[in-house]
């Protein structure tokens, strides 16, 4: 499976959790001895400092390994990114010159070879720069655990002396604040401090738009064109909206100029705040006379700026039940364990509150199948949207979108393009479950009811165990039959598939699933 800003972030959180759950098992392995006079503090200190080398000497030994690996797979997903937004682009211009765009040349006439240096230099810029924030943040997790273990061992004693009345109670007290915040090791600008898989999502998504952004350039700038419109999407956020449906010279880019066209320029809008860290917002080209422009009504921004809001409290209760999931995990004290418990269970349930409250304002009503996920609720709504209303059910930016025009079509089969997994599909860099595409395919208009479904995602069709797989579930849920690859599904550009480990290795097939509650 390709990776992914969530999949990345997704890693650092099992090493933040690794180092935590570390450190909680010393603390519970080494406890304080307990006396006629009371606990002895001293001894008890003097054994955790020996544990406290040991365990940042195992952490030196193992992490760095794990990070060097994360770490290539994000000059890789970046790297792809920028290819993909060269391809996706290129298939633009194409669907529009037939629709009778004029282009400025061919790619083959008057590129300039110093701009597509550049552009490469930009590009290899940003994947050092994203490598080396990742690589000084990787170093300041570990310098953190340490220091918040050695701060824990010396506060344990000063809680005792408080009057906490038992060992676990003196520990918990020590590292409370600790399980709030987090492995809290990298600190923004303006204070804020944030553990390294927050860091992460947030650090990796802003550097794949801008890897995206400069692939598309690339190929706009090949054949002479250097306007975008910001794309139209139900859920942009507050910040962009006044951008959407707006025609730019793509001046950062595409190598645009002032003289390009009567349009104003997209560097003045990036300095405005189009296209901000974290954005997931997008352009696409405009093509003059063939392209339609569609603006942000006031009641839509007004409407952006309630979700908004409503998404930022859904994602204040979701952060408190982390940390009191966190503290209840690693409480050594039952009573405390059982507080935090509730308190999760109280946060949790508000967050599932805005869900559906954003759930009931949803363009296409479906967002339901997603349930309760992280604060994904508008980014998904603009997926679901993009793929009900797709012109193909091709779901898959670069070569494999491309080259899956070409497959030959199956009588009453309808044939989904996505990349996938065992367990999900990827739609622009999304996780997607069962349900959700199952809702997607049945709101298109192509989808006749009753067809059977075949996947063109790799390992959607690979059972685990229990026989459990992406397109069991999707088959249960349609009530059809779904193909699917159990391995890797190459397509050429012929058309020709290919299921196997390798693109000349044959040695996979297509699986047919039927629904379970028609089996006898």
């Amino acid at each position: 499976m390709a990776a992914t800003p969530y999949s990345i972030a997704e890693a650092f959180e099992r090493i933040e959790n690794a180092l935590l759950d570390s450190m909680m098992r010393n603390f519970k392995r080494h406890r304080a001895e307990e006396t006629v006079e009371g606990y002895n503090w001293t001894a008890w200190q003097t054994e955790q400092l020996k544990a406290l080398n040991e365990y940042k000497k195992r952490n030196r030994a193992v992490f760095p390994k794990q990070f060097a690996e994360i770490n290539q797979k994000i000059d890789e997903l970046i790297d792809t990114t920028a290819k993909d937004g060269e391809a996706s682009a290129e298939a633009e211009i194409l669907k529009a010159i037939r629709k009778g765009a004029k282009i400025p040349h061919k790619p083959t006439q008057g590129i300039q070879g110093e701009f597509f240096k550049l552009n490469d230099r930009k590009l290899n810029a940003l994947i050092k720069a994203t490598h080396r924030d990742f690589v000084k943040a990787e170093h300041a997790i570990l310098r953190r655990a340490d220091d918040i273990y050695r701060k824990t061992i010396f506060n344990a004693q000063a809680y005792a002396n408080t009057g906490a009345g038992t060992y676990a109670q003196a520990v918990d007290m020590a590292v409370r604040d600790m399980m709030r915040a987090g492995l809290d090791c990298v600190e923004y600008k303006n204070g804020a401090r944030h553990t390294l898989s927050n860091y992460a999502e947030m650090a990796i998504r802003t550097a794949n738009k801008r890897a995206n952004l400069m692939g598309e350039g690339n190929k706009r700038a090949e054949w002479g064109i250097h306007t975008v419109v910001v794309n139209h999407r139900y859920g942009a956020c507050a910040l962009c909206a006044p951008f959407v449906g707006k025609v730019f010279i793509d001046d950062v880019y595409s190598g645009g100029k002032k003289g390009d066209g009567n349009y104003p320029l997209l560097s003045n809008a990036i300095r405005e705040g189009l296209f901000h860290p974290n954005c997931k917002d997008g352009c696409s080209t405009w093509f003059e006379g063939i392209s339609r422009i569609k603006p942000v009504t006031p009641e839509e921004e007004e409407e952006m700026n309630r979700r908004e809001k409503l998404a930022a409290r859904q994602n204040y209760y979701e952060n408190q039940a982390e940390k009191c999931e966190r503290i209840a995990t690693h409480s050594l004290d039952k009573d405390n364990k059982k507080i935090y418990e509730r308190r999760a269970k109280i946060n949790e349930e508000n967050a599932e509150k805005i869900a559906k409250a954003l759930e009931k304002t949803s363009e296409s009503g479906i967002i339901k199948a997603a349930g309760n996920n992280k604060s994904r609720n508008i980014e998904l709504e603009n997926i679901i949207h993009r793929c009900i209303s797709a012109e193909h059910p091709i779901f898959a930016e670069g070569s494999l979108g491309n080259n899956a025009l070409k497959i030959e079509p199956i009588k009453d089969c309808y044939d989904v393009v996505a990349h996938g997994t065992p367990n999900s599909i990827m739609i622009f860099d999304v996780q997607i479950t069962p349900e959700i595409l199952a809702s997607i395919i049945t709101h298109r208009k192509d989808y006749s009811a009753g067809m059977a479904i075949r996947l063109i995602s790799c390992n959607t069709g690979l059972p685990d165990s229990q026989g459990e797989c992406f397109a069991q579930k999707l088959s249960d849920l349609l009530n059809v039959k779904v193909s699917a690859p159990n391995k890797l599904i190459w397509v050429y550009p012929n058309g020709q598939t290919v299921v196997g480990t390798a693109p000349n290795k044959n040695d996979g097939k297509m699986i047919d699933y039927l629904p379970r509650r028609d089996k006898k």
